[in-house]
Order: structure tokens, then C-alpha cells, then sequence
């Protein structure tokens, strides 16, 4: 059978859903970080500015004030006093200043201009002068007050430009390093978010397919029914989806004509079968003429084996029904403690052909319930049949009846004495056609005992479970609710 082929539709892959989270978050980060770095090339300049150039020019000029003020005070001091240690105190004072002016120069900021109008005065006043020490040899005043004080003015008018500068700027320093911060902080907010909400889409996008695939995994372990899952995403767990849908829909048409096949065969080797055993009946009972001892004992073994076969061929043809889809129940008013000893004396034959001996035990007062007596039956016929064929001889099965669920429910109980399932087995042994690895090789059967008392049991609106241990045997269970409505 072949599957029409899907169109191809636009889908986000796992692959680009990552990249997009990602690209997302290194992008938020990209811009943060270059916000933040420009705010810090302003902050650096702004420093630079004011650190390098008007600070240094502050200090400068300060300096100057000094000598200018000392010049005025020595060259004071000398002509009342004519002491020559003034001279000296003067002469070292005009040299410092005339440094200072000189380097002074060096800067350029807006503004600076007025240190080159200082020097064009200064050369103006002292136009010739090589050494300053020429100053001395004329009498005081060598610098004249007016220039002191003109100098002094200018000087100091400079110096609080330059301070109120740097109070501005120390305010423009403050307001950038407050952008930078709330624009770290903006950038930090938005990069947790884009990344909880991707890390919240990713995982999103990962669940939910997953969980479908886990419901639809497990319905066929557990359950052994093939279930659909919804495909809810176009990326590649959608694409495993649609390919579980597929190999769903796939089983489940071999599932049906393993069915009909075996329906088929079933029915058409029926008859046939029936033929040849009733012939072999007749002649081991002599009724075609007489047959030999040596006749009579291959005859006995062929019909047994034409039993086997018929008993075989009953349980296929009776699984494709038993089905809790179409299991069709006929419920009436039963009694549970008749029903099971009933069950156990069916199962007596068997039992004492291995010397295995089996116990009924049930509560009394046991309340009525309505069921499908035979299907119910069959169930409690199934695992009674499985202890006693894997329990050893002479043990003992115990067959149990008694409420569960504050009277709500019957719980039916079947313990043997045999080998145990493996805790791997255990989920699979209520599968159609699944057998244990040992028991491949030990035991007679198909696989369908467990998979009909599981679908009878749930048909009832019941449940089957076991508890098993390898060495240590196995105990069945199963519920029946007591109370219910006739369908």
C-alpha cells in the first residue's frame, strides 16, 4: 500500500527556531554594548578635556597668579627696603611666570586665545628683553603696576572660565555616566527577556510534539492500541509526527489484514479440518472396521492433534473480535462467587493432569453485578489456564474474590507458583501475539490469552494489571465495577 506523498509546506525548522533565538540575543547584545561604548567614548573625551587640558591649564594659571603677585610684592619690598635678596626673590619670580607663560601656549581649547593675547602683551611691554636679569639694572618699578594688575585680571578671569568649564563638564560626566547605566540596564532588561521568552519558545516548541510522540509511544507499549498523535509544528518533530501517523496507519492496515488472513484461513481450514476428524474419529472408533492396537494408538495421537489444531484455529478466529471496539457484551445480572467456581471447576481437568491443585477463595456476601457472564468467563478462564500451564507440578493456584475501591469494585485474583515475569516483560504481556523470550522455547501458545481477559476486562469498564517476580511466580488482578447501567 502506498502513502500519498505530503505537500511541501513552509516550515521553521528546529535548526533556524535556534539561530533565531540566538541571533536575537547576540543582536540586543551588539546594540547594548555599542550604546554603551559610545556613551563611553563621550565620557573619555569629556575626561580627556578636562583632565589633561583645563585642569592642567587651572594649575598653570594659578601658578602664574602666584608669580605675579610675588613679583609685585618683591619689587615692593625693594624699593623701601633696597635689600638685594628682593632683587633675587623678583628675578626668580619673573623667570617662573615667563615659563609658565611660555608653556601655557601649548594648549588649545576654545577660549585659549587670551594666553596668546597675554604673551603679544608681554612682548609689547618688554619688546627687547633677552635676560631678564637686564630688568635690574634700572630702578624699580621694573614691571609696571598697571600691567601686574591688567595681568593679574586677565589671568584670573581665564582661571574661572576654565573652573566653570569644568563644573559643566563634571555635570555633562554625570548625565552621560547615567545614560550609559540606564542604557546598560535597558539593554540587560531586554536581553533576559528575549531570552527567557526563546529559551520559554524553544522549550514550547519541543514539548508539545514530544509529548504528543511520548502519548502515542506509550498508548502502543503499554495498551498495545495504535493511536494517532496530533501534529501541532512544521519543523522536524512535526515531520517525526507525520511519520508516526504514517507507520500508524501503516500497522494498523497490516493489522487488519493479518485479521481478515486470519479470519480467512481460519474459516476456510475449519472445514476441511472438521472433515478429517470426525473420519479419524470414525475409525479409531471402529465403526469403518476393525483397526489394530499399533492403528488405534497413532490414530489416538492424530486426534489429538486434529483437537489441538481445531482449539488453535477457535482462538484465532475469536481474537480478531476481541477487541474492546467491538467486543459485543450482553450484560445481565450474574453472581461473581458462582461464576468463579465455576471458572475453577473448567479449569480442573487441566490442573489435575499436572497434579496442581486449585483453591477458590471470595468474601462472602459478595453483591451481584451486571456483566458479559461468558466473555467474563473466558477472561477468568485465561488466567486461570496460564498459572495452572506455567505453574509446576504439584504446586497450587489460588483463584480470589473480594471488594476493593470501598465496595465499588470486584477485584478477581490469580496467583501461581511459576517461573515470574521479568519487571521488561511485565508492560508487554497484555500485547496481542507477544510471547516472553523463555517462554518461546517452553510453553505452547500464541500470545492471546492475556490480550482477550485485557480487552473483556476493559470492555466491563474494568482494569487487569500483575505483580510479578522472576523465581517468585505471579499474581494477576483484575476489577470489575459493581455498579453500572445496562448498555
Amino acid at each position: 500500500m502506498r502513502f500519498p506523498s505530503r505537500p511541501r509546506i513552509f516550515r521553521i525548522g528546529l535548526l533556524f527556531k535556534l539561530i533565531l533565538v540566538f541571533a536575537s540575543i547576540l543582536v540586543i547584545i551588539f546594540f547594548t554594548t555599542s550604546n554603551i561604548f559610545d556613551y563611553q567614548k563621550g565620557i573619555v573625551n569629556i575626561s580627556r578635556e578636562v583632565v589633561k587640558v583645563r585642569f592642567e591649564v587651572i594649575s598653570i594659571s594659578q601658578s602664574m597668579v602666584d608669580n605675579l603677585l610675588a613679583i609685585e610684592e618683591n619689587q615692593k619690598k625693594y624699593e623701601v627696603l633696597r635689600q638685594d635678596n628682593y632683587k633675587e626673590y623678583f628675578l626668580s619670580a619673573f623667570k617662573e611666570y615667563r615659563r609658565n607663560l611660555g608653556s601655557i601656549q601649548w594648549f588649545s581649547y576654545p577660549g585659549s586665545d587670551v594666553w596668546t593675547r597675554l604673551q603679544d602683551d608681554y612682548r609689547e611691554t618688554f619688546p627687547n628683553l633677552g635676560d631678564p636679569a637686564e630688568l635690574l639694572k634700572s630702578e624699580p618699578p621694573w614691571v609696571p603696576q598697571e600691567k601686574l594688575n591688567a595681568w593679574l585680571t586677565t589671568i584670573a578671569s581665564a582661571k574661572q572660565e576654565n573652573e566653570r568649564f569644568i563644573e559643566s563638564s563634571m555635570r555633562e560626566l554625570y548625565a552621560w555616566s547615567e545614560r550609559s547605566v540606564r542604557a546598560g540596564m535597558i539593554g540587560l532588561g531586554i536581553l533576559m527577556a528575549v531570552a527567557l521568552m526563546g529559551s520559554a519558545y524553544l522549550t514550547y516548541s519541543l514539548v508539545r510534539p514530544l509529548r504528543e510522540l511520548r502519548r502515542g509511544i506509550r498508548a502502543f507499549t503499554l495498551d498495545g492500541k495504535l493511536t494517532s498523535v496530533r501534529v501541532i509544528s512544521r519543523d522536524e518533530l512535526g515531520e517525526l509526527a507525520q511519520a508516526f501517523n504514517e507507520m500508524t496507519a501503516r500497522l494498523k492496515e497490516e493489522e487488519m489484514m493479518r485479521t481478515d488472513f486470519i479470519d480467512m484461513l481460519s474459516h476456510e481450514i475449519r472445514t476441511p479440518l472438521t472433515s478429517i476428524r470426525e473420519s479419524v474419529n470414525l475409525m479409531r472408533e471402529q465403526v469403518l472396521g476393525e483397526v489394530s492396537d499399533r492403528q488405534k494408538r497413532f490414530l489416538d495421537i492424530a486426534s489429538s492433534e486434529l483437537e489441538r489444531i481445531s482449539k488453535l484455529l477457535a482462538r484465532l478466529m475469536q481474537v480478531s473480535s476481541m477487541s474492546s471496539r467491538f467486543i459485543n457484551l450482553s450484560f445481565k445480572p450474574m453472581d461473581p462467587v458462582h461464576l468463579l467456581q465455576e471458572t475453577v471447576d473448567k479449569a480442573m481437568p487441566a490442573a489435575e493432569a499436572k497434579k496442581i491443585t486449585i483453591n477458590a477463595h471470595a468474601l462472602p456476601d459478595v453483591p451481584s453485578v451486571t456483566a458479559d457472564v461468558e466473555h467474563l468467563r473466558q477472561a477468568l478462564l485465561n488466567l486461570i489456564g496460564n498459572a495452572v500451564k506455567f505453574s509446576p507440578a504439584g504446586s497450587t493456584v489460588e483463584a480470589s474474590l473480594q471488594l476493593a475501591d470501598g465496595g465499588n469494585q470486584l477485584l478477581f485474583s490469580v496467583v501461581d507458583s511459576g517461573p515470574g515475569i521479568p519487571e521488561g516483560e511485565q508492560p508487554l504481556v497484555f500485547n496481542k501475539y507477544y510471547r516472553g523470550e523463555k517462554l518461546k522455547k517452553s510453553a505452547d501458545g500464541i500470545g492471546l490469552g492475556l490480550s482477550i481477559a485485557k480487552n473483556i476486562v476493559e470492555a466491563h469498564g474494568g482494569k487487569i494489571w500483575l505483580n510479578s517476580r522472576p523465581g517468585r511466580g505471579s499474581t494477576f488482578f483484575f476489577t470489575i465495577p459493581i455498579s453500572r447501567e445496562n448498555p
